[in-house]
This record gives C-alpha cells, sequence and structure tokens, in this order.
C-alpha cells in the first residue's frame, strides 16, 4: 500500500480503506449468498489488511484492533449490510417491492438471528448496534480483547 511508507499515519490508512476500498469489495454483497468458508476467507483478507497496515504480529488475532478503531469483521459488514437493505425493501414506497420483499422475507431470519435481531423494524442505529455488540462480546468472551474497571 503505498499509503502505509514512511512516517505513515495509520489511523488515517485504516479510514482511507474503510472509505474508499471496502465499498468497492463489498459492492453488491447484500445479493451474495455466501458460504462458512467464503465468510471466513473474506475475514481473512480483511485481517491481512489490519495487520498490513498496523504492522503487528501475524500470528495475533486483529479483535483488539478492530474493536479499538471501531471497525467490524467483513463478515458482519456484508450480514449488516443485508439486513439494512432489508429494511429498505420492506419500507419501500413501491408495492411491488415491498410485496416481493415480504414474500421472500425469511430468507434474512437467519441472519437476523444470529445478532439477536427480533425485529427488522428497529432503527437503523438499533441494528447496527445490535451488531457491534455482537462481535464485541465474542470477541470479550474468546479473550481477544479485554476491558479495564475503574474504581470511583
Amino acid at each position: 500500500m503505498a499509503v502505509c511508507r514512511y512516517n505513515r499515519d495509520e489511523i488515517a490508512t485504516l479510514h482511507l480503506d474503510k472509505t474508499y476500498c471496502i465499498p468497492m469489495v463489498l459492492y453488491g454483497c447484500e445479493s451474495w449468498i455466501l458460504s462458512d468458508n467464503e465468510y471466513r476467507r473474506l475475514n481473512v483478507i480483511w485481517n491481512n489488511s489490519i495487520h498490513r497496515i498496523f504492522d503487528c504480529c501475524w500470528r495475533e488475532s486483529v479483535s483488539g484492533l478492530l474493536f479499538y478503531t471501531r471497525t467490524l469483521p467483513m463478515s458482519y459488514r456484508i450480514d449488516q449490510s443485508k439486513i439494512l437493505l432489508w429494511k429498505k425493501l420492506l419500507n419501500c414506497n413501491n408495492i411491488a417491492v415491498r410485496t416481493a420483499a415480504a414474500v421472500n422475507r425469511h430468507s434474512i431470519g437467519l441472519i437476523m438471528s444470529k445478532y439477536k435481531l427480533q425485529s427488522i423494524s428497529t432503527n437503523v442505529g438499533g441494528i447496527k448496534k445490535s451488531i457491534w455488540e455482537c462481535f464485541a462480546n465474542k470477541a470479550y468472551q474468546n479473550g481477544k480483547i479485554q476491558f479495564c474497571h475503574t474504581t470511583s
């Protein structure tokens, strides 16, 4: 990466990746049907990018870096995009689009259940928060991140 050279700024490089590269890579991901192996491979690609940006140890998990930079893993981003697209389709003004989305609503149910989302009618901020909390909880339970408890 050209931005990751002499006098580099890791946060600026991460911002450029999140703003320009990831949207191009994930263009149309709402319609992708991915196996667990394909999700894993996309996460590996994103993790390698994080390793390269922060020049950290290649054998360690990047969950801590992702957490502290408020960045979701690739699989979570894809699922979030799918859920938000379905929310838009179900709230569309066009009756044909809304009906087609309602008939095929069961296909998004499995993704929503992974993030403990009860309803697609939850606001966008609530959906994003729920997905973020699932990532943070999983990383914490796996020992990838730790929280400091302070006493006052």
